[in-house]
């Protein structure tokens, strides 16, 4: 394990997973989908792959009980 710069905790190998709350808007449909990634940038453009037209953006408030993936928990890789 390495030290993270900011915050002095340890990271595993790669990086610190986030889950974010992302709305998708795909003409008139819109919906909301969680996406656990290694940053609030790559959550929405894992978000917005795919389809070209696909709006998307970050849903506040951001929930802070699962902002932060637990090393232990079994979704520490992004999604693909």
């Amino acid at each position: 394990m390495r030290s993270d710069d900011r915050s002095g905790e340890p990271k595993e190998k790669g990086h610190r997973m986030i889950r974010v709350t992302v709305e998708i808007r795909e003409g008139a449909l819109t919906y909301r989908v969680r996406v656990t990634a290694t940053s609030i940038e790559r959550a929405l453009e894992i978000a917005g792959e795919g389809k070209p037209g696909r709006r998307v953006r970050l849903d506040f408030p951001i929930d802070p009980e699962v902002f932060f993936v637990p090393a232990a928990s079994g979704t520490r890789r992004e999604a693909a």
